[in-house]
């Protein structure tokens, strides 16, 4: 079998299983959310993973407490936060990473206790970009948390204007080049979003990946290609929806198997070829004959 022929007969097979109402794995008291991995108690809450009492959070990973987020990771107790890594008790963060106690601020990092403030690190006890001591910073938050939001950040935006922008948000990394908002990883290429990964390519929104290129919405994955909303894959390419497999390619919505090659819908299977169990020799002549189609339809 070629590669276009086993493409044709793996398109025929994914319209013969129901259409998966929600994409959620091993979460509880979820409901009312999409593409979860691993979370607890959360609202309205969509493409997360090891989320837990979140509400209206997007796009986070470890994020405990928060409110009205998007692309938050290892942190705790945000509200209306975006792009905010290991944050505390904070709210109105854009770009910020390990903060706590602080409001209104954009692209600063390392400090604690500041209002208002942009370019910053290792700060406390500012109010747009202006030094105080403890006691008078306090004072002055007290009375700037009375008004509406929209006044403290139209000031944060006058001031952010007198900066220029940073090309990139990378923190605690090593080689990462030509990417963004990328921490404590190693060795990334043109990755976005991404956390604790090394080796890698083109990641986007994923956490804890290793010599890996093409994923998107990815959790653990290791020696995989081209995957997407996926956690705990290991050498596999071409998966959608799966968790817990390795060594298997083009799945769909797979879970707890081995060596699965163009398969839908199956759990806690090994052998599978477009959903038909072969024995391993059988398969792996199967899987052979695509591949070499494969590659030789791409060059």
């Amino acid at each position: 079998m070629d590669f276009k022929q086993f493409l044709e007969e793996y398109q025929k097979l994914r319209p013969q299983y129901p259409t998966i109402p929600t994409h959620s794995l091993k979460s509880e008291d979820s409901d009312f959310g999409d593409y979860l991995y691993s979370c607890k108690n959360c609202y309205l809450s969509f493409d997360n993973a090891s989320c837990q009492d979140c509400l209206y959070v997007f796009d986070s990973f470890k994020a405990v407490n928060c409110a009205d987020c998007d692309c938050v990771q290892l942190s705790e107790r945000l509200y209306e936060c975006v792009d905010a890594f290991k944050c505390y008790n904070s709210a109105y963060l854009n770009f910020c990473s390990r903060m706590y106690d602080s409001f209104f601020c954009w692209d600063c990092t390392d400090c604690h206790d500041i209002f208002g403030c942009t370019h910053l690190k290792h700060k406390q006890y500012c109010i747009f970009n202006r030094q105080f001591s403890k006691e008078d910073y306090q004072k002055k938050v007290a009375e700037l948390l009375k008004r509406p939001a929209e006044e403290n950040l139209k000031e944060l935006e006058k001031l952010i204007e007198r900066y220029p922008v940073t090309q990139t948000n990378v923190t605690h990394s090593e080689n990462c080049d030509y990417g963004n908002h990328v921490h404590n990883s190693k060795n990334l290429y043109l990755c976005f979003d991404t956390v604790y990964s090394e080796d890698s390519g083109y990641l986007y929104d994923s956490q804890y990946c290793k010599n890996s290129f093409d994923l998107t919405y990815c959790h653990k994955c290791e020696l995989t290609y081209q995957a997407n909303d996926s956690a705990r894959l290991y050498n596999c390419h071409h998966m959608d929806y799966c968790s817990d497999i390795y060594d298997s390619g083009f799945c769909f919505n797979c879970y707890g198997s081995d060596h699965l090659f163009g398969c839908v819908s199956l759990t806690r299977k090994k052998y599978q070829f477009l959903n038909k169990p072969y024995p391993e020799e059988e398969w792996e002549k199967l899987v052979e004959e695509v591949m070499v189609s494969f590659r030789q339809s791409a060059r």
